[in-house]
């Protein structure tokens, strides 16, 4: 894999969805969504050799992980987070790859994924404390009973990238019917 290029690490996370989406013992089981994303975690590690997947990551060195933002009058603003899924090295702050939000398609909360996706994959934040600079993130909305992924955005720069977004989905089908014409 081209390590920092975001199409080599969405068809990597492709691959990995589209074996989640295959489990049959998963989709029988019909988990909450930290089963979910565990399991996805455990299926992507083996894409991302050389890389640590770690599911619900709370940590930064010694510190809680959070987010940071100015609010509408300009104060700063922080938030603790624990992402779905984090591919990245650990210790080194500049070697983030991909951030994961997920949620069933029952749950359309969504604000709190958007909000950590944006800040997540920014390349400059407002106070480098509390920078990542993830190469790609991808909110989730899954319906895993039907196999069925409802929504994939891709998040670059701190913003969703239509032409990522699109290509994403063609990784994820080709994919899915390669597992399905095996």
């Amino acid at each position: 894999m081209a390590e920092h290029d975001p199409r080599a690490i969405l068809s990597a996370f492709a691959e990995a969805l589209a074996d989640l989406l295959q489990d049959a013992d998963l989709v029988r089981a019909g988990p909450e969504e930290i089963s979910i994303t565990t399991e996805l975690a455990m299926k992507t590690d083996r894409y991302f050799t050389g890389w640590r997947v770690s599911p619900e990551w709370t940590r930064r060195e010694a510190e809680e992980k959070k987010i940071a933002w100015n609010d509408k009058a300009g104060a700063l603003r922080l938030k603790k987070i624990r992402p779905d899924i984090i591919v990245h090295h650990m210790h080194k702050q500049d070697e983030n790859l991909l951030v994961v939000e997920a949620k069933r398609v029952q749950n359309t909360s969504f604000e709190d994924d958007i909000r950590k996706l944006t800040l997540m994959t920014l390349e400059h934040s407002v106070h480098p404390e509390y920078h990542y600079g993830y190469v790609v993130g991808v909110h989730l909305v899954i319906d895993l009973p039907s196999r069925f992924v409802a929504r994939h955005d891709v998040y670059r720069l701190g913003a969703i990238n239509a032409e990522l977004t699109a290509w994403l989905a063609t990784a994820l089908a080709a994919a899915i019917q390669r597992r399905t014409a095996a």
